[in-house]
């Protein structure tokens, strides 16, 4: 199979997640925020903070010779909602993809889907949240060689400590396919995304992570892929809307063959505090 269902169907879906997301939270308190409180915040993937992050990734390196190069940018609104005993954090991530390698294509990868629930606890007033919840990747590529053919389905987790300077977490999940293509390999895939941030005056921040991933049904020797890198960003204002902009890169300590060996990223973030 080389094409498949159209892309518009999987945007729209978005579009019409990221238009709702100002309602999620509109219970929230109102207040004016500084910047340093909106860049604590986006360093928090707990926070309930609405935003619409764009992510644009230019990966080098790729392929059998290492001469050619895919660019992906994803759109991954955080949409919270809160209640009196705790909150969900939703997290949709749609990619978009330009790739040379493995086969010139471009278009819509799998739509990848993460929901926290993080429960009012004692610790919080220490700064620390502990969250359960789901990921699920969707079967929403526009092309074979953009996606997995699969359903895919299981469990998440976070922890987030907090202070007035640093930020410290982990997002985890492993998900086993479900359901679809019989003709395309199984998923069974852990991800891990540990981070480090030095929250600085001004509305600047600096972040230390990794997008660690370990592919069950891989070889051994292509089963891991262990990214470590560092972003900058900064909280600024476009009129009262705030936005943050950041740039960072990444340099794959281990990783499949043919992939990726370092990543160049730039981060666009539009904000919606209450």
């Amino acid at each position: 199979m080389i094409c498949r269902r159209p892309a518009l169907s999987r945007l729209a879906l978005l579009a019409g997640i990221a238009c709702a997301a100002p309602l999620a939270a509109q219970d929230a308190p109102a207040g004016p925020a500084s910047s340093d409180d909106i860049a604590r915040k986006l360093a928090d993937p707990g926070a309930a903070l609405i935003s619409v992050p764009f992510q644009y990734n230019y990966q080098g390196s790729v392929g059998p010779g290492g001469d050619v190069h895919n660019q992906q940018l994803k759109i991954q609104p955080v949409i919270p909602f809160v209640g009196e005993n705790g909150k969900f954090i939703l997290r949709p991530i749609l990619p978009l993809s330009w790739n040379q390698f493995p086969e010139d294509k471009h278009g819509t990868g799998d739509l990848f889907v993460q929901g926290y629930y993080i429960p009012k606890t004692a610790s919080e007033a220490h700064g620390t949240e502990v969250g359960f919840g789901f990921a699920a990747l969707l079967d929403t590529a526009s092309h074979d060689s953009l996606g997995t053919g699969k359903y895919s389905l299981g469990p998440a987790f976070i922890v987030v400590h907090k202070t007035q300077k640093w930020t410290v977490g982990a997002l985890a999940n492993h998900v086993w396919s479900v359901g679809g293509d019989s003709d395309r390999e199984d998923v069974s895939s852990t991800s891990v995304q540990p981070f480090l941030t030095r929250n600085l005056p001004q509305g600047w921040s600096l972040s230390f992570t990794s997008e660690t991933n370990y592919n069950w049904k891989a070889d051994s020797g292509d089963a891991w892929t262990v990214p470590l890198g560092a972003t900058v960003s900064k909280v600024l204002r476009l009129g009262h809307t705030p936005v943050s902009i950041g740039v960072g890169g990444f340099y794959n300590v281990d990783r499949p063959q043919y992939a990726s060996r370092w990543t160049a990223r730039m981060m666009v973030t539009l904000v919606f505090p209450e």
